[in-house]
């Protein structure tokens, strides 16, 4: 395998769009650390953070900010040793689907290693690369596959279609009672399989979703702070803004004003 080109934790604002209908010519992977909006076959879906996907050479890549922020690791490679593609497939990871598997710290923290390793004038950084680039599959291939050894790939697809559905409608009433009946478990099991697929709970995530729909429409509408606050599933304005600013250290108002500078423009 050969990096052709890499980033770690780059940030992009709400306006951040790829439009490659051919794709990129290469394989590429990307950790995706904000939510965003992916298009498929002319379908929008919107992903949670703590997800990845590895794109296919010749692949068609859409994809977008969903809220005033996306951030991303990501690099573009291509296989082209014998075994390269083997190793994939044996490592069963998918291509061309995003799949959320948790907390990133350890395989980002691979990318970094690997963004350091392509930019050095190290001697050996071909054979460094290489050996990065296998430990990130396989750690990759652990964390894709682990969980579903513990408890059957039904809970985990299922999981992930609950998870889909509050990013989706972060305005719904989500709550814990409602989740686990649709799932038909228990609270405690519910709660306990979803933290640990996803690395958070399952309100933690509500909240995330719905102030990630806020800051975007906070940043790319005038809609008054009280109807944002209706239209990301507050019923208590007060409560959103409290919410908001315990996330954020800023007000909404003070968001959407930071936001809307003129050198920001």
């Amino acid at each position: 395998m050969n990096i052709y080109n890499i980033g770690y934790n780059h940030s992009h604002d709400a306006d951040f769009i790829i439009n490659r209908p051919q794709g990129s010519g290469d394989y590429m992977l990307l950790l995706l650390k904000t939510p965003a909006i992916f298009t498929f076959d002319g379908e929008n879906r919107i992903t949670g953070p703590d997800s990845f996907i590895l794109y296919s050479e010749h692949t068609p890549q859409f994809y977008r900010a969903y809220g005033s922020q996306f951030t991303n690791d990501w690099f573009h490679f291509q296989l082209d040793k014998p075994g390269d593609e083997a190793l994939l497939d044996r490592l069963a990871i998918p291509k061309n689907t995003v799949m959320p598997i948790g907390d990133l710290n350890e395989l980002s923290i691979i990318i970094n290693n690997l963004c350091y390793e392509a930019y050095s004038s190290n001697p050996h950084k071909d054979e460094t690369i290489e050996l990065y680039l296998q430990l990130f599959f396989i750690k990759l291939s652990n964390r894709i596959h682990s969980a579903g050894r513990e408890v059957g790939t039904t809970h985990y697809n299922k999981m992930s279609i609950i998870r889909t559905k509050i990013y989706n409608q972060p305005f719904l009433n989500w709550t814990i009672d409602g989740l686990s009946h649709e799932l038909t478990m228990s609270r405690s099991c519910f709660q306990h399989l979803y933290k640990g697929f996803f690395g958070v709970s399952p309100m933690a995530d509500v909240i995330a979703s719905r102030i990630e729909h806020a800051k975007y429409l906070l940043a790319t509408t005038d809609i008054s702070v009280k109807k944002i606050a209706e239209m990301c599933g507050y019923a208590s304005e007060i409560h959103f803004m409290r919410q908001f600013k315990q996330q954020l250290r800023l007000t909404p108002s003070q968001y959407r004003a930071d936001r809307t500078k003129p050198d920001r423009l």
